[in-house]
């Protein structure tokens, strides 16, 4: 479960997590990769109004995705 306090590049290890991004008209990359930060820090930069929200349903979203096997 991701909070505020999770680095973006974390989030983004998990399958979905870009594309839940992209579709909100959100990019979670820097010219350099992943924002380097957390995520509460990131979602303030791109002036998200209800932070508590958008990571609410983020967690709820991806929890919805199957988890890759390990081989």
């Amino acid at each position: 479960m991701y909070t505020k306090d999770t680095p973006v590049e974390d989030v983004l290890c998990s399958p979905g997590a870009a594309t839940f991004f992209v579709e909100r008209g959100i990019s979670p990359f820097s010219c350099s990769g992943a924002f380097p930060g957390t995520l509460g820090s990131f979602l303030e930069q791109k002036q998200v109004k209800d932070i508590d929200a958008f990571i609410q349903e983020l967690n709820s979203a991806l929890s919805d995705i199957p988890k890759a096997e390990s081989i």
